[in-house]
Formats: structure tokens, C-alpha cells, sequence
């Protein structure tokens, strides 16, 4: 692809979204920074802000005019905080229109911020499956919550227009928490269980954002987990298996501390690797 893009990013003002869009502008990208409401700042040399409603499907496509690739972060961010249909239409409409939007205007790679959370984890409303540890794309998702659910149907929507156009690439980044190890917020001791010990640094989340629009040369829909390799707990992984999942079997290298997922696919597709010690 070319050097510089112009990358439109809906949500930009979001946590994820400030330190995606100031990643991107230090990697010499345009980003255009779309948000709910208007922002007092007016972009600078690297930027310019664009307001659109993710629910409301034309000022969506005007907001993707002049893009290059589109990553779609807009969404209901904390689940607990809102009704569970507001979550669930929320996120699952915002998702359609920003694909819709951007395959017609041609816009020929995607990037949707879905989460480990499609799989049905932190806030599942039943009980958590596992089919095998370490997790990987091909395990289909149990969502039994709204926020689940909604990222599990934005995914199946890019499925489907990654079939409507097929030079176009779309790629689903499973994200977890981001946070520097030592600045991870503390959590319980079953919602740590629930999250599967996970988190991810963020500046390799951002990388694997611009890796996802600008790696190889793949078209069609594909999903990646985003997940640093260690757990954020100094047991050993063995240990906290047979503590909370002692069913579930291991088919994988679980030594140490290693982490819950496995992120060799983004390795190999895009060259991602979470370097980031802390």
C-alpha cells in the first residue's frame, strides 16, 4: 500500500481511540478522527475531525468520504453501564453501517475493533465454554451476554461483506484489556478468571491496528486474537488452570506464565509479535 494514508477511525476519541490515532500520526498517516459529538480541538497537520453518529448510516458515509481504510472503534465500551439492548443494537448496528459505508465507497480495508470478548468471557450471563486451551480463530464463540453477542454478529457481517466485495480486506482484532502490565487495574479474583488473565500493551494493539490495513496482501475476512503472550499473574498458568478450568484439556504449550491465546495466526499473516515487556 502506499506510504501515507488517510485512515478514517470512528470512536477516535475513546480510550483505545487516542492512543491509536496518536500511534498513527507518529507513523506519519492522516487520520481522520470521527466522534458522536463535536470536539473542541480541530485537528492539526496529521488530523481532522469529523462528527457522525455510528447508528445513523449517512453521516457515516460522509464521514468515510476521502478515506483510504476505515477502523471501527465506535461502540457501547462498558456493557455494565448500559441496558443490555442499547449494548447489543448499539454495537450491532453501528457495525453494519460502518462496512456498508465503507465498501460503498470503495474503501478497501477495514479494521473491526471486536474483542476477546466474542467469544464469551468477562461478561458472560451463563457458563463460560472452552473447547481447549490455548484459544485460537478457528473455536467457534459462546456468547451468552449482549456485548458478546454483538461482536460475534459484527464479525459474521464481515463475513458477509467480505462475499459482497471481494478485493476488499476485513480484518477483526480480538483485543483485550489495554493497559501496561504494571498499570493494570486490579481486578477480582473471578473477573481476573473471567478475562482469562489477559491484557495487552498498547502500543502493540496500535501496531496490530496499522498491521492490519498495511501486511501482505490478503483480501477476504480475517479474525486475529491480540493478546500478550504472558498472563498478568506471577502462578504459573498450569496452576490457575486446575484452580478454575481443570475440564478444559491442553492442547498447547501452557508452561510458565504463558497466556490463554494463541496469536501465532497474527504473527503469521501480518508479522505481529507482542514485544512489549511490560
Amino acid at each position: 500500500m502506499q506510504l501515507h494514508l488517510r485512515i478514517a477511525v470512528t470512536g477516535a476519541r475513546g480510550l483505545v481511540g487516542q492512543e491509536l490515532t496518536a500511534y498513527l500520526k507518529k507513523q506519519g498517516h492522516h487520520v481522520i478522527e470521527i466522534n458522536r459529538t463535536p470536539q473542541k480541538e480541530k485537528g492539526d497537520g496529521r488530523s481532522e475531525q469529523r462528527t457522525a453518529e455510528a447508528t445513523d448510516y449517512n453521516a457515516v458515509k460522509e464521514a468515510f468520504r476521502g478515506a483510504d481504510a476505515v477502523i471501527h472503534l465506535a461502540a457501547v465500551p462498558d456493557p455494565l453501564e448500559r441496558g443490555d439492548y442499547v449494548v447489543h443494537n448499539v454495537n450491532v448496528q453501528s457495525g453494519y453501517n460502518a462496512l456498508h459505508a465503507a465498501g460503498a465507497l470503495g474503501i478497501k480495508r477495514f479494521v473491526f475493533a471486536s474483542s476477546i470478548n466474542a467469544h464469551g468471557l468477562a461478561y458472560s450471563q451463563g457458563k463460560i465454554q472452552f473447547s481447549s486451551f490455548p484459544l485460537n480463530e478457528t473455536m467457534s464463540p459462546c456468547p451468552s451476554d449482549p456485548y458478546a453477542l454483538s461482536k460475534a454478529i459484527v464479525e459474521i457481517q464481515c463475513d458477509s461483506f467480505a462475499r459482497i466485495y471481494p478485493q476488499m480486506r476485513i480484518v477483526s482484532l480480538r483485543c483485550t484489556e489495554l493497559s501496561l502490565l504494571k498499570e493494570l487495574p486490579p481486578r477480582e479474583e473471578e473477573e481476573d478468571a473471567r478475562w482469562l488473565w489477559s491484557w495487552v500493551n498498547p502500543t502493540a494493539a496500535s501496531r496490530a491496528f496499522l498491521l492490519a490495513i498495511t501486511a501482505g496482501d490478503f483480501v477476504g475476512h480475517e479474525v486475529f486474537y491480540i493478546v500478550a503472550p504472558i498472563t498478568d499473574r506471577k502462578e504459573p498458568t498450569g496452576e490457575l488452570i486446575n484452580r478454575w478450568w481443570p475440564s478444559v484439556p491442553i492442547k498447547g504449550d501452557m508452561s510458565g506464565n504463558r497466556g490463554f491465546f494463541d496469536c501465532s495466526k497474527a504473527k503469521r499473516m501480518l508479522g505481529w509479535v507482542h514485544v512489549e515487556q511490560e
